[in-house]
This record gives structure tokens, C-alpha cells and sequence, in this order.
């Protein structure tokens, strides 16, 4: 198997999505970071008021859109913060978030240096 291990997204993954197009899948994870700011604020905020329908709303979106992209570490937590409708456990959820804005943190830098390794 040729995945590294190390790398914040399924490079195969994403590949399958942009044809091999780099420039396109930094697009993606771009709009997949800003989708994914405006869902963690949500959970946040229904953490917050103990809301967990929209905690397992979001949660189940994230897992989706991070499938979908080859975010498989957040993919993985997604999948952890919806298994917590059953004890509806604000500590974890929120220990599981924070994991996820980590990782999110390593997708950015991967965009970053990906950008920067692209001709001008």
C-alpha cells in the first residue's frame, strides 16, 4: 500500500475527486476548512446548551464531508463524537473537537505547503 501515514488526507482519496487536478483539490479542502468552521462553532455552541440533535446533526455532516475528502482522522472523530448520543458526555464531545480543530490545523499547513510547492 503507497499511503503515508503521516499526511492529514488521503492523498488517493482526494486524487480520485480531482482527476489528479492539485489546484482543484486545495479548492476542496479549502471549502471543506470553512464548512468545517462554521459546523464546530455550531456543536460548540449546542454543547453549550445541551442540544444534542444539533450535536449529532453536525457531527454526522462532518463525518460526511470528511469522508468525502479524505480527512480521515477527523472522519474517525466524527464518527467518536456521534457515538456520544447515548451519554450525551459535553466533556468528551468537547476533548473530541478540540482533537478535530488539531487536525484541521495539520489540513491547513498541508494546503499551505502544497500552495507554495505549486509553479507561479
Amino acid at each position: 500500500m503507497n499511503r503515508q501515514p503521516d499526511l492529514p488526507v488521503n492523498l488517493e482519496r482526494l486524487n480520485q475527486i480531482s482527476e489528479g487536478d492539485v489546484e482543484f483539490e486545495l479548492e476542496i479542502l479549502q471549502a471543506y476548512i470553512e464548512d468545517f468552521a462554521q459546523r464546530i462553532e455550531r456543536i460548540r455552541d449546542a454543547i453549550a446548551i445541551n442540544d444534542w440533535s444539533q450535536i449529532m446533526g453536525q457531527a454526522h455532516h462532518l463525518r460526511g464531508s470528511s469522508g468525502n475528502v479524505g480527512a480521515s482522522q477527523i472522519h474517525m472523530l466524527a464518527i467518536q463524537l456521534e457515538e456520544l448520543n447515548s451519554s450525551h458526555d459535553s466533556g468528551k464531545a468537547l476533548d473530541i473537537i478540540g482533537s478535530m480543530s488539531a487536525s484541521i490545523r495539520a489540513i491547513e499547513l498541508f494546503i499551505a505547503e502544497k500552495s507554495a510547492s505549486l509553479p507561479t
